[in-house]
């Protein structure tokens, strides 16, 4: 009996290992193309306003399958990331704006590959359990292996200093959020794009729309209410007053995660 008890314990240590590996962070390589020299003294984006004018449309969709048909610019793109980041070239990056452009059009471009790599699907909660698609994918920034969650959670934030705004920049490829911009951000002119990105989302329904005395919020200001000073009503008055008009009661409906685009077949 005792045999039998270690024999089980040995299976159960066995299985848990293979769980903790299959579900590991970064445990999962994403594109890795080739390093791409980046011109210049800074790092100017325009290779992405590229991608984003061939596969966004008007109404904000994305061909996915185009990707997949053409991934030589994507990936162009994501050579020059891998080749030149923040960390091993912070003197491209002097500024605040400077990183956080980059940062920003990262994660897009990355979030855009994560699901050109997955077609066909419906939405990307769906590409491994537990939103795997955001935390064990591991992409090429600098040479260092980075994931789209720590991207957000701990280079992203890092800069941001509690701008809300980048919150409606990070487009996780879901009908939920704003339709991703056909303009990748550059530093010189990044707040004025996000100022306009604020002002198109808080028109859209799924960001914010008053059903009689409830004002039905998108759960981003509920997952990043930190982020928001003044809280979200208040910060919503100055820019939409209409919307908070008789001080309604705030719900947020489920968050839409289905796919923003078009994946191939079955997507």
């Amino acid at each position: 009996m005792r045999s039998l008890g270690s024999a089980w314990l040995v299976l159960l240590a066995a299985g848990i290992a293979v769980v903790l590996f299959w579900f590991r962070p970064g445990g999962v390589s994403g594109p890795r193309p080739e390093p791409v020299p980046v011109e210049g003294k800074g790092f100017e984006h325009s290779a992405f306003t590229k991608v984003l004018q061939a596969v966004v449309g008007a109404d904000g969709r994305v061909d996915y399958a185009a990707l997949r048909a053409d991934p030589g610019p994507l990936d162009h793109y994501l050579g020059q990331l891998r080749a030149v980041g923040p960390g091993n070239a912070p003197h491209r990056f002097k500024t605040h704006d400077d990183r956080l452009a980059y940062y920003l059009n990262a994660y897009n471009a990355f979030m855009l590959a994560a699901v050109r790599d997955h077609c066909p699907i419906t939405d990307v909660q769906s590409v491994y359990p537990g939103g795997g698609l955001f935390w064990r994918i591991s992409f090429l920034i600098g040479e260092e292996e980075v994931t789209l969650s720590a991207l957000e959670s701990e280079l992203i934030r890092g800069v941001m200093q509690r701008t809300p705004a980048a919150h409606f920049a990070l487009i996780k490829a879901a009908k939920g959020f704003p339709p991703l911009p056909r303009e990748a951000f550059e530093s010189s002119t990044l707040h004025a794009q996000l100022d306009a990105l604020v002002k198109n989302a808080l028109t859209l329904p799924q960001i914010a729309h008053r059903e009689g005395d409830v004002l039905k919020l998108s759960e981003l200001f509920n997952w990043y209410a930190a982020d928001f000073d003044p809280p979200e009503k208040e910060w919503l008055r100055a820019r939409v007053p209409a919307l908070v008009e008789g001080d309604p009661r705030v719900e947020y409906p489920p968050f839409d995660w289905s796919l923003n685009g078009d994946c191939g077949t079955g997507g």
